[in-house]
């Protein structure tokens, strides 16, 4: 393999690899550790567990080919790479990844890292738990020893607790329950039907037999009851105050098993339904301060900064340990 001279900078390659996309960032970063961004690419899904691994180092290479190209950078590998890949909480998994990246030549030196890692660790020293809530829900908290625990992440069958998906559900069963007890629609269970065309209950159940992605269908739902306009509505209230509930009680699972003083927690939060001006995240504050958390809510408007910062740092992690 070629080497790049690093007298200029060190280029870079941060990844941020999910079940729905994969996101590349190549940057150069100076001497004094500041980074300027080159390119960008991006690709098709690249978690393993979804796509497989040769389909997930595919998707990944793809979005490196893509940010190379757009930045002008010729066929020679970059000098470090960070992939930080949903899936890949198993160490096995991990390892199989960060081979096949490595016989693609896309960087001199190869990490693959789980999704969740940089959450906490490229997101300032002070953060001390980080929590994604899109389509599912999972968290992750980081102790004064640097190791990692992560809580949620079971999926919709089993859990995904304050998620897209789980808002959505909740906004689908109140509105079956309503159509069923010959209640009209109002509100957002009116709005529900309206989306799906439907203005019965085997209206509903049809439309929802119909779809090929039944969850993301119903975590679809999700922005309309975090909508601005029915920030009055009851039952999105309802839906809402639950939703943030089920998010805090998931911190403070992993506050509990890492004894992270309550005191000054910084919490890094990431995922759709955790936007800039989202009730959710009111909601969610507001639950903290019950439990007697002090803490500060720092959103992550894009994942691939986070991982960006982490290859900014003297060093990266050799090895994350992740308390079973």
């Amino acid at each position: 393999m070629s080497h790049r001279d690093r007298s200029s900078g060190e280029l870079v390659l941060a990844v941020d690899s999910g079940g729905t996309k994969t996101s590349c960032v190549l940057a150069r970063i100076g001497a004094d550790k500041q980074y300027t961004i080159l390119g960008t690419g991006r690709a098709a899904a690249g978690n393993p567990r979804v796509v497989g691994l040769d389909a997930a180092a595919r998707a990944i290479a793809e979005s490196v080919k893509l940010a190379k190209a757009e930045a002008g950078i010729d066929g020679f590998p970059c000098h470090r790479a960070l992939f930080a890949v949903a899936g890949t909480l198993h160490e096995r998994i991990r390892d199989g990844l960060c081979q096949r990246l490595g016989e693609m030549e896309l960087a001199e030196e190869c990490y693959v890292v789980p999704d969740l890692i940089p959450l906490v660790a490229g997101c300032g020293s002070a953060v001390s738990i980080g929590l994604i809530a899109g389509t599912g829900s999972v968290a992750i908290g980081r102790d004064a020893l640097g190791r990692y625990a992560v809580a949620g992440g079971w999926g919709p069958l089993l859990g995904d607790d304050g998620s897209g998906f789980a808002i959505g559900r909740s906004a689908l069963r109140a509105t079956l329950s309503q159509l069923e007890s010959g209640e009209s629609t109002s509100g957002l269970a009116k709005q529900v039907c309206e989306t799906l065309g439907a203005s019965t209950s085997l209206g509903m159940k049809a439309a929802l037999a119909d779809t090929a992605d039944l969850r993301e269908l119903v975590a679809s739902f999700a922005p309309i009851v975090l909508s601005e306009a029915n920030g009055a509505d009851p039952l999105c209230v309802a839906i809402i105050a639950k939703a943030a509930t089920d998010l805090a009680e998931i911190i403070q699972s992993l506050q509990t098993r890492l004894e992270i003083p309550p005191a000054g927690m910084n919490i890094a939060l990431s995922g759709g339904i955790l936007q800039a001006k989202s009730p959710l995240i009111d909601q969610l504050s507001e639950q903290l301060n019950a439990r007697g958390f002090q803490a500060t809510l720092q959103r992550i408007d894009d994942p691939v900064l986070p991982i960006l910062n982490m290859l900014a740092q003297p060093e990266l992690p050799r090895q994350s340990e992740i308390l079973p």
